[in-house]
């Protein structure tokens, strides 16, 4: 599992790179996407979301709204800062994001 060292404002640029969608809060202590899709599917893809951070246990911060599902994460061990750990589960939200017909 990658570490929870905090990253460099470079290494989140660098890492956004790969995350089409996905951007850094000003000071770099979170990443976040909105994604938007149907009403009853949000739900069933913040459920997804959910078991994903379970099984990594690492969690984010999920605001689910009429037709949008907004994702935040960081780090809490590393004083809440962006880790590699972040970027993980960010990839692996978005590998499971179209299933749901998130976009």
């Amino acid at each position: 599992m990658p570490t929870a060292d905090p990253l460099s404002h470079k290494e989140i640029e660098d890492q956004l790179a790969e995350l089409p969608g996905w951007q850094a809060a000003p000071d770099d202590s979170r990443i976040t996407r909105t994604y938007h899709l149907a009403h009853l599917p949000a739900a069933i893809f913040a459920v997804h979301i959910a078991r994903i951070q379970d099984e990594l246990q690492h969690h984010s911060d999920l605001t689910l709204g009429y037709d949008t599902l907004a994702v935040s994460i960081s780090t809490h061990e590393a004083g809440g800062r962006v880790t590699a750990k972040d970027f993980e589960l960010a990839h692996r939200i978005d590998r499971i994001a179209p299933e749901h017909g998130a976009r």
